[in-house]
């Protein structure tokens, strides 16, 4: 049962020493700011003081997050945009901490990369037998519908600290914005760092009973299982009934061409995850396929602006290849490694040196990257490539470079600026770029981490 007197692994959790370290390794070049305007480099000048004060505050049962600022990120004109919350610099220190406390006792809970999902699925899919069937399930509104006192009933179970169950509670309570009015029973903020595992612990017990039952793949709340055609009625009368009831969680309907919740045959396959998944292999769904297509046009439209032809270039190039970015690789050719459809990649090759002749780029197509070429670096020579930037070990000869380009400042003069300031500008344009990359061409990735 829960104390509430912290334990040795609370306190050290909610040190002085760890919440500096999360600072100097998670937060300290973090762009975002809370509700109280203060960013990351401000809150470092009185790190010492702010860290004291929360470490303090939590360990006697007193921190209290302030109300989380509201960003909407709108998918299509189809949906209603799904709300993100931004904590304070100093909530975030506090919520990772937390996060990581949690992860301590629930370590199997830990959120598996979409690729792991889709592998599994993948071979699944590959040895299945002529008449099995996949049934494809959505939740709907996961995070806003989950249930606070369900939550942390699940919690309780493992968690040694009253103190640390009563920090989620405030924590999934707070509200996001202005519109919402006092506290929350039910939903749990998106976007936080501890988003994730709060989501894994509320369907831990679900995932059990469908692997006992099933053969069951989850990525959040995107749920499909493959079954025998004359079962798969069945399947999905007892998940629903299963979420309903135990979890309050509500499914969307299965019906004939539905998008959410649907049945399809093995060997036609379904879409999960930005793939076609079926017996015969793995292809990009036609959306995320075309919003490539739009992306290149996209970059190339910036020519009728104020864009040279070489930065129209670079930045087209960035979206052909991807990047090594702060420690991970990101981009549309990373994401769809997986596929195992070549042809795909020989048409966008062929779109690209289509769209760049009507552009008047004909001159540049020779130093425009391959698609094909991309995925044959990932797939065989990955650790090796000089095909991909890796924006992390760029010279200082590549930094003005690429500062030099994107802001047409000459490189005599960036040549002069002090190595701190240039790190900075740097850093500010590659993490621009690569968010706006992602943006336009990668529907995952809002589930990978965390404020």
């Amino acid at each position: 049962m829960p104390s509430s007197e912290p334990s040795e692994a609370f306190a050290s959790f909610f040190s002085e020493e760890n919440l500096t370290r999360i600072f100097n390794e998670r937060v300290k070049d973090a762009r975002f700011t809370g509700l109280d305007g203060v960013s990351a480099s401000s809150l470092e000048a009185d790190l010492d003081g702010v860290v004291e004060t929360a470490a303090k505050k939590v360990q006697t049962g007193r921190y209290r997050f302030t109300r989380y600022r509201e960003k909407l990120i709108l998918k299509n004109h189809r949906k209603p945009p799904r709300q993100i919350a931004i904590p304070t610099v100093r909530d975030a220190l506090v919520l990772r901490a937390l996060c990581d406390y949690l992860t301590e006792f629930f370590d199997d809970c830990r959120m598996k990369p979409p690729h792991d999902v889709i592998k599994r699925l993948a071979t699944a899919a590959s040895t299945a037998m002529p008449d099995d069937q996949f049934l494809r399930m959505d939740v709907v509104n996961f995070y806003p519908t989950i249930v606070h006192d369900l939550l942390l009933a699940r919690l309780q179970k493992r968690v040694p600290d009253d103190l640390a169950l009563q920090l989620v509670h405030n924590a999934i309570a707070t509200p996001t914005g202005f519109d919402e009015l006092g506290t929350r029973t039910v939903g749990v903020p998106q976007g936080l760092s501890i988003s994730n595992i709060l989501s894994m612990v509320y369907l831990h017990d679900f995932d059990f009973f469908c692997n006992l039952n099933y053969e069951y793949f989850r990525y959040v709340d995107d749920i499909v299982v493959l079954a025998k055609k004359g079962n798969v009625a069945e399947v999905h009368a007892q998940i629903k009934t299963y979420l309903s009831d135990q979890l309050r969680l509500e499914t969307h309907p299965l019906e004939e061409g539905g998008r959410k919740t649907m049945i399809s045959d093995v060997a036609a396959g379904t879409d999960y995850l930005g793939y076609r998944i079926s017996s015969t292999g793995l292809s990009i769904r036609d959306t995320s396929y075309k919003k490539m297509f739009r992306a290149i046009v996209g970059c190339l439209r910036r020519l009728r602006g104020t864009a040279t032809a070489e930065q129209v270039l670079w930045k087209l190039n960035l979206i052909v290849t991807g990047c090594r970015f702060e420690s991970r690789s990101v981009g549309w050719v990373f994401f769809f490694r997986q596929s195992t459809d070549m042809a795909q990649f020989h048409r966008m090759d062929a779109f690209v040196a289509k769209q760049m002749g009507l552009y008047g780029l004909v001159h540049l197509t020779d130093r425009a990257k391959s698609f094909v070429k991309v995925y044959r670096e990932i797939r065989y020579n990955r650790k090796a490539t000089s095909y991909i930037p890796d924006f992390d070990n760029f010279t200082l000869a590549d930094k003005i470079r690429v500062i030099s380009l994107i802001r047409g400042l000459s490189e005599e003069r960036l040549g002069v600026m002090e190595r701190e300031d240039l790190d900075e500008l740097y850093w500010s344009i590659v993490r621009g770029q690569v968010a706006k990359m992602e943006r336009e061409t990668v529907d995952f990735g809002a589930n990978s981490g965390g404020y």
